[in-house]
């Protein structure tokens, strides 16, 4: 049943956060709005909802606070610039240094930036799981082995949208760039299942 929730709220924030914002491109585009306004303004929903996250809880949430700063300070370059291409990148000025500090949470941090957030986002649990740290060798190994799969996935995803947004047609790199975020999210929470062994007692 939790498993079917959290499916549920990821299939909602892929429909939410990448499947509208492309859509919302090529409508504007077939109305012949510019490519630079059409992404200006197709990014318009994710910073309204992260502004809205951050205001509604009244606190600074780190990971959405450089989310909104990213998304602003790369429509600001691109605005300036006149290069709808420097739009098309935003995804991976998220997913390398994201990718970049989760590799270097494995050298220099206690525990790993995944299991951080883990705890962070269920308070209830996170005294179970730091006790769980403590005790089990292989559930350490786990959360290791699951942050490396997915820093350098990050690190591989951010690189293929640079590559992407400068060598192809600006029109077609919005629906290959929804589509191979989609398909990374969906391999990624499969192979972080498996590497966490979700499906196994949580203390095995």
């Amino acid at each position: 049943m939790v498993n079917t929730t959290r499916d549920r709220g990821g299939l909602t924030m892929l429909l939410r956060d990448v499947a509208l914002p492309m859509a919302l491109y090529y409508v504007l585009r077939s109305f012949e709005v510019d490519a630079l306004w059409a992404l200006l303004i197709s990014a318009v929903p994710p910073v309204l909802r992260t502004g809205y996250v951050l205001a509604r809880h009244r606190r600074i949430d780190p990971i959405g606070a450089f989310v909104l700063a990213v998304l602003l300070v790369n429509s600001a370059v691109a605005i300036f610039s006149g290069d709808p291409r420097l739009l098309l990148v935003r995804s991976a000025w998220l997913t390398l240094p994201l990718g970049v500090v989760m590799l270097a949470s494995l050298v220099v941090g206690r525990r790993p930036l995944p299991f951080r957030a883990a705890c962070a986002l269920q308070p209830a649990r996170a005294g179970h799981l730091d006790r769980l740290w403590g005790l089990s060798r292989p559930f350490r190994e786990r959360w290791r082995s699951a942050t490396l799969w997915c820093g350098a996935g990050c690190l591989l995803l951010g690189c293929a949208v640079v590559v992407l947004a400068f060598t192809l047609p600006v029109d077609v790199v919005p629906f290959l760039d929804a589509v191979l975020t989609a398909g990374s999210v969906v391999l990624g929470v499969k192979l972080m299942r498996q590497r966490l062994g979700i499906n196994r007692p949580v203390d095995a």
